[in-house]
């Protein structure tokens, strides 16, 4: 099931009512209570459900979702997902296309290699009608490829030059904009902070960062531009990310391709420790600091420690914040990570 990694989930102004729920007697295992959720926030719903889908209690989570979602109608795209999912996962193939198909027709759509990779999906593969949204979606995502532009906003600082500089990228799904808000704190201490948009469209408003080459080039010229055209202090630069932007933060900071101080990685670790093992080899990359933030309810959670284990026993300077209750998102006052990480990267 698809977990965008967003720090907050786009609006939508499209807003209808949801499909009509599935049977309640073939939901869930007879006598289990789940409390439900209403009055807290989408993140807590969202944090439950693929709590659930973790652990196999498919029918568990459709059921949840089913009650809660009504109370979330801005986030229709990501509910019908996940319902068509937890659908399919359940054995429900039609309810599961019904899903899909009633949020294409709503203007939404997924890459091929969302609808095709995601697991949960697989009992749909080849079912005609299935295949018809595959081929719906592909051509949407083709337009809005085309389309696309990398991006970057910049927030300047209220001091004097020259400024150190900060470069943070968006999770996959997200954008500058509703990024660039969790960094602008940076700004009031003297950090001029550059906040790039993929040129990779994933979904309808949303950009990531999977093509490699493509996002270090991107970054590269963002910033070759700033130092260029802006007052930076190019001794004091932090690479910056969250989920796959904070990965592609680190492979751009270990590989060299940007000369930085120190990188920030929020929610976020490579897959393959052994290719960090061969880029800390390298002394240059071993002066450089590093800060992990990770909520101790993260998917991820295991495979941050993991990686910073492995840049401390290079010898690396390496500070690992681990937020209690948090799960794959950012804190609700990242302001107080975001300065702590800053002056400690800045050493």
């Amino acid at each position: 099931m698809k977990r965008l990694q967003r720090t907050h989930l786009a609006h939508c102004t499209s807003v209808g009512p949801l499909p009509a729920p599935l049977s309640r007697q073939s939901l869930g295992r007879p006598g289990r209570e789940l409390h439900p959720l209403s009055g807290r926030s989408f993140r807590e719903l969202r944090e439950e459900i693929f709590r659930l889908h973790a652990v196999g209690e498919y029918a568990d989570a459709l059921t949840l979702l089913l009650r809660e979602a009504v109370h979330f109608p801005d986030q229709w795209s990501e509910t019908l997902y996940w319902q068509g999912c937890l659908s399919a996962l359940t054995g429900d193939v039609r309810g599961a296309l019904r899903c899909l198909q009633e949020a294409v027709e709503r203007g939404h759509w997924w890459s091929e290699a969302t609808l095709r990779g995601d697991s949960d999906l697989k009992v749909l593969q080849g079912d005609p009608q299935f295949e018809a949204l595959v081929s719906v979606c592909q051509w949407r995502y083709t337009q809005a490829e085309a389309a696309a532009r990398p991006d970057l906003i910049v927030l300047t600082p209220t001091k004097d030059p020259p400024w150190p500089l900060l470069i943070a990228l968006h999770g996959a799904g997200g954008t500058a904009e509703e990024f660039a808000q969790h960094l602008r704190p940076a700004t009031t201490e003297g950090w001029l902070v550059g906040v790039p948009q993929s040129s990779q469209v994933v979904a309808p408003g949303g950009y990531g960062w999977a093509d490699r080459d493509r996002t270090a080039r991107e970054v590269r010229g963002h910033y070759e531009m700033m130092v260029r055209d802006y007052p930076v202090d190019p001794s004091r630069v932090v690479l910056a990310g969250f989920s796959q932007g904070g990965t592609a933060a680190v492979f751009i900071g270990l590989s060299g391709l940007v000369r930085a101080r120190g990188i920030l990685g929020v929610a976020c670790a490579p897959q393959d420790l052994n290719d960090v093992q061969k880029a800390v080899r390298d002394t240059s990359v071993r002066q450089m600091r590093l800060y992990l933030l990770v909520g101790d309810k993260d998917h991820l959670f295991k495979r941050v420690t993991d990686f910073g284990e492995v840049l401390k026993s290079a010898g690396m300077a390496v500070q690992l914040e681990v937020r209690p209750a948090l799960g794959h998102e950012l804190p609700d006052d990242f302001n107080l990570s975001l300065a702590t990480a800053l002056e400690f990267l800045s050493r």
